[in-house]
């Protein structure tokens, strides 16, 4: 970027264990619907990012929150 570009200000973003879930549940069910089986290789990352996902969730307490920088 240059710097007399301006720089919006990044919200960060921050998730409840449960929003991790429906995220991961989102994800598996767009890589699992025959709406976009022209796409398998796209498919095949969706659900398998669910399945990351859903695996490191199984390391965070209920109580954690998870932050990420506002893109």
């Amino acid at each position: 970027m240059a710097d007399n570009e301006p720089n919006p200000k990044r919200t960060p973003v921050t998730l409840k264990l449960a929003e991790i879930h429906s995220l991961a549940d989102r994800l598996l069910s767009r890589g699992v619907t025959k709406l976009s089986n022209q796409e398998p290789e796209q498919q095949s990352d969706l659900r398998l990012a669910a399945k990351v996902i859903r695996a490191l969730a199984r390391n965070v307490n209920h109580s954690d929150v998870v932050t990420l920088e506002g893109d």
